[in-house]
């Protein structure tokens, strides 16, 4: 019976313990199914306030989940968009999540699905990092450390290689 005792309450403490690591327990075993890869922000163009983020998301797990959003200090306001062609017109359009198939990725590119950054608190620069944390529907948060790229060191991918979930 001491033994069951002394059992039960080093699960219970361990338990404790994950949960005031992570926040809420199985947040880490979440997150790590995420990865980001090739990330960077485009430097501001003078006189603009907004900016745009791309990276490729790569879903691990075998669940199919979604990017929700994104927030950061260097803006208020950030949103998930997608550049459409239409009618022989490029369009961009906020989109409410970015759904990630299980055991795939996702690329955020000029051209296809990026991050729009609104009302930025200062210029970005190129040589400069910022910090944008991730938001997933599995209850996930992934924080990135973007660079900043000037926009002559952007690649431009063509469009065919831009994956739709």
């Amino acid at each position: 019976m001491k033994n069951i005792y002394l059992s039960i309450c080093t699960l219970i403490l361990s338990s404790i313990l994950l949960v005031n690591q992570n926040g809420f327990a199985g947040q880490k075993v979440a997150a790590s199914s995420i990865a980001v890869e090739d990330a960077y922000i485009r430097e501001t163009i003078p006189g603009t306030s907004i900016s745009s983020a791309y990276m490729t998301i790569v879903n691990s797990s075998d669940k199919n989940i979604k990017l929700l959003g994104a927030v950061s200090n260097i803006s208020k306001r950030i949103e998930i968009h997608e550049h459409t062609m239409t009618d022989g017109m490029m369009r961009m359009r906020q989109r409410p999540n970015i759904e990630i198939v299980a055991k795939s990725n996702v690329v955020l590119q000029p051209s296809g699905y990026h991050l729009m950054i609104f009302d930025l608190k200062q210029p970005l620069k190129q040589g400069q990092n910022a910090t944008i944390t991730l938001q997933f529907s599995n209850d996930a948060s992934v924080e990135v450390k973007l660079p900043i790229k000037s926009i002559k060191q952007m690649k431009m991918s063509p469009q065919s290689n831009h994956q739709h979930h």
